[in-house]
């Protein structure tokens, strides 16, 4: 779309010179047209900002949260998510994961299935999580994820799906997280020890069973 949209240009500029400067620079024209054309492409097919991997583009500020991700599971993160046999997890071999048209991470699960500690995620939910705009789905349960989630997750707009629970995440639940709250179709972040109070756009109900021996 992006490449169509250049061409797009590129014959509208052509026929608006072509129509207003005499023919005797038009010969000019054929060497700065091209020219122009070249600056505002991609020579590997992906506009700036994105990343090709086999042929595909994929916007590497996402690609950026999932290697963080990685980075902070690097104790426990499961090899056998190493589809490659490459000896090193990469950002597409993260679980379930779906992709728009436009190169955006949309749905993203990685959850211990094996509810064995052996196979998981753990580390902190990275700060850069909120660069991940147009997320529909985010499910992260069944880990043994800590720390506490991040003031950016208000910026994930899109969000109808939270899935937070069964993991070792405390501190104070963000207000920020209002920002996406009314989206949310689900949302359960239970057996975590987060600390009251809690941010009142959130149902206690919501809220669910929280370990707060640690909490002052």
């Amino acid at each position: 779309m992006l490449r169509d949209l250049v061409q797009f240009k590129f014959i509208s500029i052509s026929n608006f010179y072509f129509q207003i400067f005499p023919i005797q620079m038009q010969k000019y024209l054929v060497f700065i047209i091209p020219l122009l054309f070249a600056c505002t492409t991609n020579p590997e097919g992906c506009g700036s900002g994105y990343t090709d991997i086999n042929g595909k583009c994929y916007h590497q500020s996402d690609l950026d949260v999932l290697q963080d991700f990685i980075d902070n599971s690097s104790a426990t993160i499961p090899m056998i998510w190493d589809s490659d046999t490459s000896d090193s997890i990469e950002p597409l071999e993260l679980q379930i994961q779906k992709w728009d048209e436009n190169g955006r991470l949309t749905k993203l699960w990685f959850y211990d299935y094996t509810l064995s500690d052996d196979y998981t995620m753990s580390g902190e939910i990275p700060e850069n999580i909120g660069n991940l705009t147009q997320l529909d789905t985010l499910n992260l349960a069944f880990n043994q994820l800590s720390g506490e989630i991040p003031e950016s997750i208000g910026s994930l707009i899109n969000l109808n799906y939270l899935y937070l629970y069964k993991n070792k995440l405390g501190g104070t639940i963000p207000d920020s997280i209002c920002n996406i709250f009314p989206n949310y179709i689900n949302f359960q972040i239970y057996e975590n020890y987060f600390c009251p109070p809690y941010p009142t756009c959130i149902p206690f109900e919501k809220i669910g069973v929280q370990d707060t021996s640690s909490c002052l």
